[in-house]
């Protein structure tokens, strides 16, 4: 496995590792909980020993075309703070795709972690938190019509986009 990459169980199977060394990779932390179930992030060795992660929405990047399976982008009040439209962090990120409509509520993850009050579910706390309060996901028919950018970041929308995206999704009142 390479460090800081996104790999899911089912990967992990076919480059021969078997369920009980993914459970005790999973288990003792060398490998780090996504919010999506069966994906992970390889942390480098840095963000292994410290448990924090260097540049979630890179991770992000990774891990939601494995669980999506299938293509996305940002929008909404995550694009805006990567284009220096907004300089607020809301602590949200909005994904459009073709999908999924739902919305990953971190924050009830965090607490049902910290109340379990083992070491290790304060870590997968802490490297939960990482990722915001909430992961939204807003589904479209067709992403083909969007007008986006691509980035080492990620693909974002554009200026033009994120206030058609705005309308269409009500991401005001979201943040």
């Amino acid at each position: 496995m390479l460090p800081k990459q996104a790999i899911t169980f089912d990967q992990l199977k076919k480059e021969g590792f078997s369920e009980t060394r993914i459970y005790n990779l999973v288990a003792s932390l060398k490998i780090f909980p996504t919010p999506f179930k069966g994906v992970y992030y390889t942390p480098s060795e840095e963000e292994r020993k410290a448990t924090f992660i260097d540049k979630p929405l890179m991770v992000l990047r990774k891990a939601l075309p494995l669980f999506l399976k299938g293509s996305f982008y940002y929008s909404c009040d995550t694009a805006k703070e990567f284009w220096g439209i907004s300089w607020h962090p809301k602590e949200s990120v909005h994904v459009v795709n073709e999908k999924l409509s739902d919305i990953i509520d971190l924050t009830k993850r965090i607490k049902r972690n910290l109340e379990k009050g083992t070491y290790r579910a304060k870590k997968v706390a802490r490297v939960l938190s990482f990722y915001g309060r909430e992961i939204i996901f807003h589904k479209i028919k067709n992403l083909k019509d969007a007008k986006i950018t691509e980035t080492p970041y990620g693909i974002f929308a554009t200026k033009g986009q994120i206030r058609k995206d705005e309308k269409r999704f009500r991401c005001e009142l979201d943040g």
